[in-house]
């Protein structure tokens, strides 16, 4: 190891022998060694023979020869230039990647997936009116959030999506002012799949979204509409809101004062009658729930609408509603659009019910929950609906859907696993509607 011959070591004071000759520390070492007859280096750097530097694990102890008076000196000496060369070059890469972190202009965070912040740099703290990066990290995600139900929302989003980009949010400063971010994150799956960290980073865009706003009254025209994000985002009469499972959104028999657009999740209409529920219609991403509430004279509601499972929807007030329908053609037009592709849906539903087997009328269910038709994709993901829910839309028993959704998979209309969303191939299950 070393580059000394046998001969070289033999017979010799060892620190009178290349690496060790003429250290004073090696002779207190070897005092060390005969009062504690034990000693350990996790890292030593030695020289060999030709001038090399190397590290080596070093471990010497004494012990007696059979028992008896005399004691001899056992070293044992292992090279570890090779893992320490990798730990020094890890630590490089880790300071450099701390470096770049800290002087990064946006607000960089690190955080649990419960939103607990676990380290974040300056400009993050700076942005958010922090006095320091420790006072900072006393807070978590959620409460830089006016609302915590949108910092939850936000949480869930991205454990679902494993990434979210130019996320737009009012966050809460110290202070209480509201600063407007742009936000990207992502989060880091561990060895079995699960959540282990999210990181971000964060744009304070507060300046440029004033400017933008006193512009547009200077060039004496309304500020541009946009649909994606008028049906995306909050704003003025729009809150995003969150709806567990069962939460009933509008309720038979009473006159509603907005409209949901449900960004993710499924919806259940249903009406009672006779002291019996029946479903009528399930809706997916993408759907409008509680529309009787924008007549001019307002009616009951003819149906409860309810959450199947866990939902994001987009509430608009009715008076916003209103307003955007009289006074931007782009949404009059793609609400016009969505009303009648639904008017020819429930026409299909019926002439389903009348003409049609149980198999294409949950065909067409499956169809109307992943949108196909109205702006959908040809392939979709829906939330997994038990088949009880489905046999009372079908108008069937539950075990002719299990037979039927087994069925659909089979034929490659369909792809689910276990409890998981169910994959919507709409392209072939239309084939399948429409066939003779």
């Amino acid at each position: 190891m070393l580059g000394y011959s046998f001969d070289e070591f033999i017979g010799r004071p060892l620190w009178e022998i290349g690496p060790f000759k003429d250290r004073k520390e090696s002779k207190l070492a070897f005092i060390e060694l005969q009062e504690k007859e034990y000693i350990r280096y996790e890292s030593l750097p030695l020289e060999t023979k030709a001038g090399r530097s190397i590290a080596v694990e070093f471990v010497s102890n004494v012990y007696r020869l059979n028992g008896g008076g005399t004691r001899v000196i056992q070293c044992n000496i292992r090279d570890i230039t090779q893992r320490k060369q990798a730990e020094d070059a890890l630590h490089r890469r880790e300071e450099e990647t701390r470096r770049f972190f800290e002087a990064n202009p946006s607000g960089s965070y690190i955080a649990s997936p419960d939103g607990r912040l676990i380290t974040c740099n300056s400009a993050f703290a700076r942005m958010l009116g922090f006095d320091s990066v420790e006072e900072a990290l006393k807070i978590d995600l959620l409460s830089l959030y006016p609302d915590r139900t949108a910092g939850e929302i936000f949480l869930r989003r991205l454990r679902e999506r494993g990434r979210l980009e130019y996320d737009e949010a009012e966050l809460r400063r110290k202070d209480g002012s509201l600063v407007h971010a742009v936000e990207n994150a992502a989060v880091a799956f561990d060895e079995r799949g699960e959540p282990a960290k999210i990181y971000g980073s964060l744009i304070d865009a507060s300046e440029q979204r004033q400017t933008e706003q006193q512009l547009h009254p200077a060039a004496g025209k309304r500020p541009p509409f946009y649909l994606n994000i008028f049906l995306s985002k909050a704003g003025p009469g729009r809150t995003i809101v969150y709806a567990p499972k069962t939460e009933i959104l509008v309720k038979q028999g009473k006159r509603g004062d907005a409209v949901f657009y449900i960004l993710e999740g499924a919806v259940k209409l249903a009406v009672v009658s006779q002291d019996k529920e029946r479903t009528i219609a399930l809706l997916g991403p993408g759907s409008f729930v509680g529309k009787e509430c924008l007549a001019a004279v307002r009616p009951r509601s003819v149906a409860s609408a309810t959450a199947l499972s866990n939902c994001t929807l987009l509430r608009i007030a009715r008076k916003e509603m209103l307003r955007v329908i009289r006074h931007e053609a782009t949404f009059a037009a793609f609400f016009l659009d969505y009303l009648l592709a639904r008017i020819t849906q429930y026409q299909e539903v019926i002439m389903d019910h009348l003409a049609n087997s149980s198999d294409k009328r949950l065909a067409r269910i499956l169809l109307l929950l992943a949108n196909f038709g109205n702006g959908g994709k040809r392939q979709a993901v829906v939330p997994r609906i038990s088949h009880e829910e489905l046999a009372d839309a079908v108008g069937t028993t539950r075990a002719r859907v299990s037979f039927f959704m087994n069925r659909f998979r089979d034929l490659g209309f369909i792809a689910y696993k276990g409890p998981g969303p169910i994959t919507v191939r709409a392209d072939k299950l239309l084939k399948f509607t429409t066939a003779q």
